[in-house]
């Protein structure tokens, strides 16, 4: 109000300024205080393996550093640059919606016919990636191979004639993956070709979603009822002993909370109550958008809390969501971890933290940011990483020769 009394004087008098100037200055400290208060207040990242501090409660609130997001975002101006990749996916998630709906029409089509269920379709599984392209999200998965002790082990424990390829995803009644964002489980769906999940029964009145999850047999669980942890193991357990070789996988996040992709967390025993074989998965997220759903992001002044609204500008925001999914050769339980779910659990989230450290650095070390030499981004190709790459080599083979010279 008083920069507008200040603009529309005509021409502005010395005693008006003075006057909104001091009229002002309580408004700026008010906005002040409250950009400079964080929403989480100044939080203290502490390790997940790290024990809790001895402070008194409400002084420093603590942040366990996997629900911190580590990851690129665009953040300052650079949120200017997110309009036109909004206005291309809105176009594009038309696009590919009507593309999705006519392959699951097709596909029903040939259900009826007695060619299988839709969501198996060739037509709905293009459809449904062509769907996901159009939201920018690109799936790149790697089979870590089976090695032929581990492929005759396992034909002989299916019963199998001959050692299974190791892209054969039905191979185990369980899939086990790190859980890092909403996207996961769409990545995972594409991947897989619709494996079975277990899902809260609320999910399966949601529009197109909830009959697709119907019918790949997904398991319901009720989580407003008491016993619905019971009702879960139960259901977990059912599908693992009604499991046959070459029949659909139940898809399992046992951390049961999503993570910042850096690190795997203790998992819950549910997913290896049943004592049978787990498909382990890897999925790292290597775009110029991190996509961890976590309560905190990092910034310049610590970790502040993120919000919902804000991960979706983001998503928006971007072009290119590429993802990584390695799946590892199958973890067959010894008699003492069949026997004891916990130090199954146990051994499994260990196996996986160490191969998820092994996965990013592989990719890293591959990756247009290494080349480039780049410290920030993500590690897919950004504008510039060919000149920042050739100067690099430019520099060392300059380096090298001089090196002779003095030699």
């Amino acid at each position: 109000f008083w920069l507008k009394r200040i603009v529309s004087s005509s021409p502005p008098s010395t005693n008006s300024i003075v006057v909104a100037c001091v009229r002002l200055v309580p408004t700026m400290m008010v906005l002040k205080s409250q950009v400079d208060v964080p929403i989480a207040g100044p939080a203290k990242v502490r390790s997940s393996s790290s024990p809790p501090s001895d402070q008194a409660p409400f002084q420093e609130p603590e942040v366990l550093s996997w629900d911190v997001t580590m990851g690129p975002r665009k953040e300052g101006w650079q949120r200017l640059t997110m309009l036109p990749p909004t206005m291309v996916r809105l176009a594009l998630n038309g696009v590919g919606t009507v593309g999705a709906v006519a392959g699951y029409t097709v596909g029903k089509c040939g259900e009826a016919l007695g060619a299988g269920k839709a969501i198996d379709s060739p037509a709905f599984q293009a459809s449904f990636r062509a769907w996901m392209w159009a939201n920018g999200i690109f799936p790149e998965v790697q089979y870590e191979p089976l090695g032929e002790e581990m492929g005759k082990f396992v034909a002989q424990e299916l019963g199998l004639a001959r050692p299974p390829a190791a892209s054969d995803i039905s191979i185990t009644p369980v899939l086990v993956s790190n859980h890092v964002s909403v996207l996961d489980g769409l990545v995972l769906a594409s991947t897989f070709s619709a494996p079975k999940v277990v899902a809260k029964s609320k999910c399966k009145h949601i529009p197109m979603l909830g009959k697709l999850m119907k019918e790949s047999d997904a398991v319901f669980v009720d989580s407003g009822k008491s016993d619905s942890r019971h009702t879960t193991l139960d259901a977990i357990v059912g599908h693992c002993r009604e499991w046959q070789p070459g029949q659909r996988p139940l898809l399992i996040f046992p951390e049961g909370t999503m993570t910042n992709g850096h690190e795997v967390v203790d998992f819950k025993k549910g997913a290896f109550a049943a004592g049978v074989p787990v498909r382990p998965t890897i999925v790292v997220y290597t775009g110029h958008f991190d996509p961890a759903n976590t309560t905190y992001k990092m910034t310049d002044r610590g970790p502040r809390k993120v919000g919902p609204v804000e991960w979706a500008r983001q998503f928006w925001g971007h072009y290119i969501h590429s993802v990584h999914v390695r799946v590892l050769p199958p973890y067959f339980p010894s008699p003492e971890e069949k026997a004891h779910p916990q130090l199954y659990a146990k051994n499994c989230q260990e196996l996986m933290a160490a191969e998820l450290q092994r996965v990013r650095s592989e990719l890293y070390e591959r990756s247009w940011q290494q080349s480039a030499g780049r410290t920030g981004g993500g590690m897919d190709y950004q504008c510039g990483d060919e000149v920042r790459t050739a100067s690099r080599y430019l520099s060392s083979f300059f380096a090298s020769l001089g090196c002779f010279g003095r030699e």
